[in-house]
């Protein structure tokens, strides 16, 4: 009996590990090693090593978080799996504010609260378009922009919300209990927004990469004891590792002579930024993606613009046992009113959905001058505020995100047939006619 070439073929398991997903586990697992001496053997080691042991330990954790949530998507929409994955990813800084604020070093709670959301829009924003642009160039494929897809629009009206409010919290120069309310209240009412839209199973597949993608694949209790196993994992390491990070930190910034408050808001939050980024570059690199790279970032940046920030006022309040306002001074009032500028100006090249190599030029740029002339950041946030009322102005007759916002309000019908999925359609029929065509 002759076969066909399908029958013939052997079928390859799509959930089985390659050389490099097992190395990878290996590798974070033995990262592990040296936090279980720590933390409960009673061993020590120079600050150096232990921030560098304890580091690396979280970064693997963050890791396995993420492996662990990124089969989402095929369950629930787009947005809300979004969500999920960005708060589980960013769960470190979480544990890295909490410490601070437990311990009552308001002043540094502050500094790894802007320092994380400034590093994430300043620099993980552009990367994404840097990775897809000059992947497109590689290929030789037209490329002038990430399109984000009409569901995105929820995050970033969301955002802008909480980027209005946070200007409140400037000009009263105090963070209170009220404020987490607001704040959380806001996030809130975007997870039950994003519960509502319907789950893009037509829509393009965005395989999650390395071993994430595998489990997704995978069924029944093998499933459940893979993302059970790595949740719980992760959650132990970030729980138990982070206070003597940031402890390892401050001596080590003393060790080296240099700035604890600096020290602490870049390269803390650079290490709980860094495994969401990689995910996200991996997707800009796909070109195709990209936009998915991008949204995963834009929810990171939502949920650090208001779960982040009402960390602080309720540890604190746990911490002193008393309902307690933080009274902010000078530097903290500058420090998030700059951040909450650049929160405006991100929000202000979205409202028609579309990330531009002028728009990433300008936040690197921005970003590095604050980052080594400090003294510069009351004029570059003013700067942020005027490039913000210019983007609104020139896109005033195009507000695509708003409308975008209305129907996704009341979106129920398959992507492809709502009008949702129609803007989509149109939007993609214009990009295909705007970008230069290559040549053959």
């Amino acid at each position: 009996m002759l076969l066909t070439r399908d029958q013939a073929t052997p079928q390859l398991d799509e959930t089985r590990f390659s050389l490099g997903d097992r190395l990878q586990i290996g590798l974070f697992v033995a990262a592990a090693v040296p936090f279980v001496a720590l933390r409960f053997l009673g061993v020590q080691f120079p600050p150096i090593w232990t921030a560098l042991s304890l580091g690396l330990a979280i970064v693997g954790a963050a890791y396995f978080l993420a492996w662990a949530t990124e089969s989402l998507q095929t369950v629930v929409s787009q947005a809300f799996a979004l969500a999920v994955l960005a708060l589980i990813q960013v769960l470190p800084e979480y544990s890295f504010e909490m410490v601070l604020a437990w311990e009552q070093k308001l002043h540094y709670a502050a500094a790894t609260m802007t320092g994380a959301n400034r590093l994430l829009l300043g620099i993980g924003w552009p990367l994404v378009f840097f990775v897809a642009y000059f992947s497109a160039r590689r290929r030789k494929k037209p490329f002038s922009y990430v399109q984000l897809d009409v569901h995105q629009a929820v995050e970033i009206v969301f955002l802008l919300i909480a980027a209005a409010y946070s200007l409140v919290i400037v000009a009263k120069a105090s963070l209170t209990l009220w404020d987490g309310a607001v704040l959380i209240g806001i996030y809130v009412a975007y997870v039950i927004v994003a519960l509502r839209l319907p789950p893009q199973a037509e829509a393009q597949e965005a395989e999650a990469p390395g071993p994430g993608g595998k489990i997704a694949k995978m069924r029944g209790a093998r499933k459940a004891v893979w993302v059970f196993g790595l949740l719980a994992f992760g959650a132990v390491v970030i729980l138990f590792g982070a206070e003597p990070f940031i402890s390892s930190l401050e001596k080590l910034a003393e060790a080296l002579g240099i700035s604890k408050y600096l020290f602490l808001q870049y390269f803390a939050p650079f290490l709980s930024e860094f495994p969401e980024s990689i995910t996200a570059f991996i997707w800009a690199g796909t070109i195709t993606l990209a936009a998915m790279g991008l949204a995963n970032l834009v929810s990171s940046k939502l949920n650090q613009w208001t779960l982040l920030i009402a960390t602080i006022p309720v540890t604190y309040s746990l911490s002193v046992r008393h309902l307690a306002a933080i009274p902010l001074d000078t530097q903290q009032v500058h420090e998030i009113l700059l951040t909450a500028a650049q929160t405006l100006y991100g929000v202000s090249f979205l409202l028609d959905l579309r990330f531009r190599m002028r728009n990433a030029l300008i936040l690197v740029t921005l970003f590095l001058v604050q980052f080594f002339v400090p003294g510069s950041r009351v004029v570059v946030a003013i700067i942020f505020f005027v490039l913000a009322a210019y983007e609104f102005w020139i896109q005033r007759h195009e507000l695509v995100v708003f409308s975008a916002f209305r129907r996704a309000l009341t979106a129920g019908a398959r992507p492809a047939d709502s009008p949702l999925g129609q803007l989509a359609a149109a939007r993609s029929r214009e990009n295909d006619a705007d970008q230069p065509r290559s040549k053959t």
